[in-house]
């Protein structure tokens, strides 16, 4: 497999910080090997941080299909751009949240503030961070507020909104439920 020549300035390298528990397995260029590799990142015992060339992150990007963009790690939180040479304007960095970021959002102890702070994050996995950190530092009111939205966007159980939506793109191209 040879691979083509990237762009320069696709090959500037990103560091990137996981900011769940969880672990996150991507992919990367091993020039050595002439291959991808998997990387694993996060977890008890790997590596927290991600040096990976920006060619690599959009080709793990590619790999998501449409309907579960909104399980990128890049875009969605659960990776958090630490530094770049050249920052890559194309990129969504809206769920770039840090703990102390989430922090500042539970200071607002006016609920209808921290409620219009809140209602403008749409990553599910934002909003689990924000969870757990109000469970330590917020208020009753806050978490009460918190665990209701949860229970509106996130219901348990019942069709999830990835089926929901293949279903519906589906239809829109013409398809027919069975």
């Amino acid at each position: 497999m040879t691979r083509p020549t990237p762009a320069p300035e696709d090959l500037i390298v990103e560091t990137w910080e996981v900011t769940t528990p969880g672990t996150v397995y991507l992919w990367q260029y091993d020039r050595r090997d002439d291959r991808y590799k998997q990387t694993r990142l996060g977890g008890k015992t790997a590596s927290r941080r991600l040096y990976i060339t920006r060619d690599d992150r959009k080709y793990n990007q590619e790999q998501i299909p449409m309907e579960n963009v909104g399980l990128d790690p890049f875009t969605n939180g659960n990776l958090r751009l630490v530094s770049s040479e050249t920052r890559d304007e194309n990129l969504d960095t809206r769920y770039h949240l840090t703990d102390s970021d989430l922090g500042e959002i539970l200071e607002l102890r006016d609920i209808e503030a921290f409620m219009d702070a809140v209602s403008d994050i749409q990553s599910e996995l934002i909003i689990r961070r924000l969870v757990a950190l109000a469970e330590k530092n917020g208020t009753a009111e806050q978490n009460s507020a918190l665990r209701d939205l949860c229970e509106q966007r996130y219901p348990i159980g019942g069709t999830q909104k990835t089926v929901r939506e293949m279903i519906e793109a589906g239809e829109r191209i013409g398809a027919e439920r069975i």
